[in-house]
């Protein structure tokens, strides 16, 4: 049934990839609606380790989730609201889709998710509002929930919001904020701006954390929730808990 090779289409709102081929493994990320994978391995059951197109990430997801019956089109939108509501024409059910997610544009107008036709809640602007600035889509998220591996407002991490934030304004960077640091340009702490992205380091001198400055002197990041925090020199300063929660290691404009 499932083919090394093969590429396949998601077709739920949101796919766990995990370390492992089981349901209680660690979810080390998540594949969106409509976003494309290649089957790198068969696992146990349903199980397959696939590759995700868009940034190269691989894991394990249960392979009933995709349809591996299609090929990547170019007449992909993406959807830009962090949540939004479309109802499946053949079933009558409602899907709830996350931004980043992909519908295909079929050329009479119809939007499809492989081959189910949806039609969007919001029939003015069914793609929802695309944001001016990378700052601003992050702010979209506030309050969304910490989750590891999470890529959605329903649940993200700090790189997860990086990632998702640039891949809304057609920027591709990598998955995990130890390889996002090598993305974009160096800046001097001196000549920072609004939409910069900040990275971290833990005691060991790792990059593990990054946010998004979202004015000189303030960052937005996933640290228990998404948040909006003070930034200084020295790193992110927590004011509840007056002090700083993460050391700066440097700035890098993406382009």
């Amino acid at each position: 049934m499932y083919k090394v090779g093969s590429i396949g289409i998601t077709l739920v709102a949101i796919a766990p990839l995990r370390v492992l081929d089981n349901d209680t493994s660690e979810q080390v990320s998540q594949i969106l609606a409509g976003e494309h994978v290649e089957i790198l391995e068969k696992g146990r059951g349903e199980w397959v380790k696939v590759r995700l197109l868009v940034d190269m990430y691989t894991g394990w997801a249960d392979g009933r989730q995709f349809d591996f019956n299609t090929e990547p089109t170019s007449d992909s939108r993406m959807l830009n609201s962090p949540m939004s509501r479309w109802r499946d024409v053949s079933s009558g059910y409602e899907l709830w889709l996350p931004a980043g997610s992909l519908l295909t544009l079929h050329k009479n107008g119809d939007y499809r998710l492989s081959g189910s036709v949806l039609i969007p809640n919001d029939l003015a602007q069914p793609l929802g509002e695309k944001c001016v600035s990378l700052s601003q889509s992050a702010l979209n998220f506030l309050k969304a929930p910490y989750q590891w591996g999470g890529r959605t407002v329903s649940g993200i991490d700090c790189s997860g919001l990086s990632q998702i934030v640039a891949l809304l304004h057609g920027i591709d960077i990598p998955r995990d904020a130890s390889q996002q640091v090598k993305s974009g340009v160096a800046v001097d702490w001196e000549m920072r701006s609004e939409n910069d992205l900040a990275f971290f380091e833990n005691k060991k001198g790792a990059i593990t954390h990054v946010g998004i400055l979202t004015s000189k002197d303030s960052i937005i990041h996933a640290s228990g929730f998404v948040r909006e925090d003070p930034i200084t020199a020295d790193g992110i300063f927590n004011v509840k808990e007056d002090r700083i929660t993460h050391k700066l290691t440097c700035l890098r404009r993406l382009k």
